[in-house]
């Protein structure tokens, strides 16, 4: 008997909303994931939202790349899901996303005379870069 697929999608983002909870501005932008369960463009557009909402409330800092390095893992966890990925996907998934911490952290370090959300930005650009390195690869 096959043992039912676990979906991973839902944990990054119960971990954002309970992240979220200090904020409860931006709380409910979260019910825009829910259709990200079912189509990867109404997935991409609440994150595009999203980050909207955290550049307007001036959420930076290691805590914006960690609030969009989850958005991100959430809306591609849910694609991977519904492709049937194999598991390998999911771990090359959340490593190159999570590498974005590090990533802030080390921009931080060589740039101290830059605004924090520019920072932020440059930080969320190489996220980016690494999520499209890890996709060319995964296919």
């Amino acid at each position: 008997m096959k043992k039912p697929r676990i979906k991973f999608s839902p944990i990054p983002l119960i971990i954002l909303a309970f992240l979220l909870l200090s904020y409860p501005k931006i709380l409910p932008i979260l019910i825009l994931a829910l259709p990200a369960f079912l189509s990867y463009f109404l997935g991409v557009f609440f994150l595009v939202v999203f980050i909207i909402f955290l550049l307007y409330y001036k959420i930076g800092g290691m805590f914006g790349v960690l609030l969009v390095a989850l958005a991100l893992l959430f809306v591609e966890s849910a694609y991977l899901d519904r492709e049937k990925a194999p598991r390998e996907h999911y771990l090359i998934l959340t490593v190159s996303v999570l590498l974005a911490l590090p990533t802030y952290l080390f921009i931080r370090t060589l740039a101290v005379a830059m605004p924090r959300l520019e920072v932020t930005a440059v930080a969320m650009l190489i996220l980016l870069v690494l999520y499209a390195f890890s996709k060319v690869v995964t296919d």
